[in-house]
């Protein structure tokens, strides 16, 4: 191989997904260890989301980034990608029709990973109710690239620096870990479980765990909400709120004894870091694609409501109440798939005709 190999990895989205696509950003460095990756990204649509560098950078798996407005149609700003991709001069990688003939423009003459079949396009349902995960669709896109296992935890690894271990150190009040990590952000409205069933979750971890620190990790605009919440505990507590980057909330979660929340990035980096992590999800996506980490590693538990007869379709989307979709969630249901983490050998596990896991 030679060292001016430029490599072009193509992935839309945010936090989260990029998280899911780390086994690959290791598969394609461990096949051009000497080259350049630079990432082709759209800037993030939601002020909450996180620009891809910031959890990437000093991570080894990519080297510079190219980003542009999601579905921008303006032929100058499209031209300057244009030319931004042409100096590279990549072998790269890329996911549509139109983008594989808009790279092949670009003079890119080795793509990989286009998938051109429908199945390629979306998760399949693999058993039961269940679909495979976004991580398992995109390394099959790089199969020729090798083989990846998932439930290897040292392809989730974004290289943490002791500096930002040391920074996180010093964001939290206790050195020992005991602390829970809890984030109540998401994108979407139709993905939050809703500030009362977090209080009365929280008011019921608080008389089972008092010696346990809270740390609550979100966006600036979840700041005010999260210390409505965090009134309700009795311990040592903490509002990080716009207070971390990525990848010093990452640091953060590394010396968590667990983690709760929203399918949101910061459930994506809880599990990508080791920490027990209980993630709330609603019927906005099939369950499994976006569920954390890899479905073998045993410190993961997702809750998915159960589904209505006929299984998962995409008018069940935007469905919440008390009775559809996150609403099935119950708090005591919570709290004890919560408590199986904190403390498996005290905690049997729960079984609920409302919940899929």
């Amino acid at each position: 191989m030679q060292t001016s190999d430029n490599i072009l990895i193509y992935r839309l989205g945010s936090l989260g997904d990029i998280m899911v696509a780390l086994p690959c950003f290791h598969l394609v460095r461990r096949a051009y260890p000497l080259a350049k990756i630079t990432l082709l990204t759209n800037r993030p649509v939601s002020t909450k989301a996180s620009l891809p560098m910031s959890i990437l950078e000093h991570s080894g798996l990519c080297d510079d980034a190219l980003d542009y407005p999601v579905g921008t149609r303006n032929l100058a700003a499209l031209a300057a990608i244009r030319r931004s991709v042409r100096q590279l001069r990549p072998r790269g990688r890329l996911s549509s029709l139109r983008d594989y003939l808009f790279f092949r423009s670009c003079g890119i003459q080795k793509i990989i990973g286009t998938p051109f079949r429908q199945r390629d396009l979306y998760p399949q349902r693999t058993e039961h109710e269940k679909y495979e995960s976004e991580s398992q669709r995109l390394a099959a896109r790089l199969s020729s690239l090798g083989k990846l296992d998932l439930s290897d935890r040292t392809l989730w690894k974004i290289g943490i620096r002791p500096e930002e271990r040391n920074k996180a150190r010093a964001l939290l009040p206790t050195a020992q870990k005991t602390c829970l990590a809890v984030s109540i952000g998401t994108k979407l409205t139709v993905n939050d479980w809703g500030l009362e069933n977090w209080q009365q979750l929280l008011s019921k971890l608080t008389q089972e765990i008092p010696e346990a620190t809270l740390v609550i990790l979100g966006s600036s605009d979840e700041e005010e909400r999260s210390e409505e919440l965090i009134s309700r505990w009795s311990g040592p507590k903490v509002n990080l709120c716009a207070k971390t980057s990525p990848r010093i909330s990452a640091a953060v979660l590394e010396r968590c004894a667990l983690f709760i929340g929203h399918d949101s990035g910061p459930m994506h980096l809880a599990a990508a870091a080791g920490t027990p992590t209980l993630g709330l999800f609603s019927w906005y996506n099939p369950p499994g694609q976006w569920y954390p980490g890899n479905e073998n590693w045993k410190f993961i538990r997702a809750l998915y409501p159960r589904l209505p007869a006929g299984g998962w379709n995409h008018e069940l989307r935007m469905k919440k109440s008390t009775t559809e979709g996150i609403g099935l969630l119950h708090p005591e249901l919570v709290f004890h798939s919560a408590m199986e983490l904190w403390n498996p050998r005290r905690f049997e596990p729960a079984k609920a005709e409302n919940v899929l896991t």
